[in-house]
């Protein structure tokens, strides 16, 4: 490669058609749950004679966590030996494929849960491949902007795809299931704009990293623990609608919507707020948001203090996205990166996984209200932890 063609790699990340194109592709690992939140009750409808399909239902949508958080470890260490592109362009085609799948597979929950568990797979390498890319790409005062770019593209996407969701949803459940397909058009714009970043270390040098999971433990544990609460949304909140508000499959997607659109609003200010508070600090915030919102659909059971509340949930998890990612490219090493961020995909997706079996005995102990109330309690307690937490490393 000439030395002007080199230059011109390095300059294209700060393109406007090449940022489209990279936020684009990580918007992809949140569409794994958002496109078809809406169908969820339509879904359980539809095989309602099908045993335990209360859970079945609602593991379509998380089961893919499942194997991201088998998968993203794994993913992390090939990305780092072999090169993040070899490995995202195969993963972004499968991704389209075992998406798409669910509309094909009306006969059976068990082939769609099959189809789920793929999706999952290639999901892992996607998301993995964009964190490490990131990483390379960006250094400094860019990667903040990059962070919060990323978030706003995933959450403003999610927010999108939810209103379609929930529009296609009322037609026919299996419709959501076709916007899987929109990874085509991701897949050849990355092949166009995209490219091998060049890594300074040599072989010696990578041999020489041994990578520490314990150096990332915090993080990661908070991932799980924030993304197990947060993803009460998809997986309970359109059932709230339905059947305790008595809504339409339109207002879910709207309601859900919202969320998302205050998570990008509140992804693109990241790096101001980083400016002003610590990231503890910045945890208290965002847990203090989630939690009350949780609080305030539990307790008045209304659509207009439903639609406030996800403001604040939205809102906290906007800060917790970006915040966990920022911190741990900080701490992460060159040839450590696509690990790192392997393990923080496997963290955020096992506490997706995981909300379905931490929230559903609550709401069969009790209701859907009586689980937020529970979990909001919870968070806010946790609030006040990392508050302390703050005044104590201040000291």
């Amino acid at each position: 490669m000439s030395k002007d063609t080199s230059a011109q790699k390095q300059s294209l990340p700060d393109t406007f058609l090449f940022q489209v194109t990279l936020f684009a592709t990580a918007s992809m690992t949140v569409l794994g749950g958002t496109i078809i939140a809406p169908s969820l009750p339509h879904f359980e409808e539809h095989f309602a004679g099908v045993p335990h399909i209360d859970m079945l239902s609602r593991l379509v949508l998380t089961l893919p966590a499942l194997f991201i958080m088998i998968f993203a470890p794994i993913s992390g260490f090939l990305l780092d030996k072999y090169g993040r592109l070899r490995f995202l362009y195969p993963s972004i085609f499968l991704w389209s494929v075992s998406g798409a799948c669910g509309f094909f597979l009306e006969a059976s929950i068990y082939w769609i849960l099959i189809s789920r568990a793929i999706f999952g797979i290639a999901t892992a390498f996607v998301m993995t491949a964009v964190s490490a890319l990131i990483g390379d790409y960006y250094q400094g005062a860019k990667r903040e902007r990059a962070l919060g770019l990323q978030g706003f593209f995933m959450a403003g996407g999610g927010a999108v795809f939810l209103v379609l969701g929930g529009v296609l949803s009322d037609i026919d459940w299996r419709y959501p299931f076709l916007v899987y397909l929109s990874g085509f058009i991701i897949l050849i714009l990355a092949f166009i704009m995209l490219f091998e970043p060049k890594r300074n270390a040599s072989k010696s040098d990578v041999k020489a990293v041994n990578f520490s999971f314990f150096k990332f433990a915090p993080i990661y544990l908070f991932s799980f623990y924030a993304m197990s609460m947060f993803y009460v949304m998809p997986t309970q909140i359109p059932h709230f609608i339905t059947h305790n508000l008595n809504k339409s499959g339109n207002l879910i997607g709207i309601s859900l919507a919202v969320s998302s659109l205050c998570t990008a609003i509140l992804s693109l200010f990241y790096a101001r707020l980083r400016a002003r508070l610590s990231v503890f600090l910045l945890y208290f915030v965002s847990l203090s948001a989630i939690g009350g919102g949780f609080l305030l659909i539990g307790m008045f059971q209304s659509y207009e203090i439903l639609i406030f509340a996800l403001v604040l949930v939205g809102s906290g998890l906007g800060i917790i996205l970006v915040n966990n990612s920022s911190w741990l490219l900080s701490v992460a090493g060159e040839y450590e990166r696509a690990k790192a961020a392997g393990f923080l995909s496997a963290s955020v997706f096992m506490g997706q996984f995981c909300s379905p079996f931490i929230t559903q005995p609550l709401v069969r102990l009790g209701d859907i209200p009586f689980m937020l109330n529970v979990n909001g309690v919870i968070l806010l307690v946790s609030a006040v932890i990392f508050l302390c937490w703050h005044f104590v490393k201040k000291r």
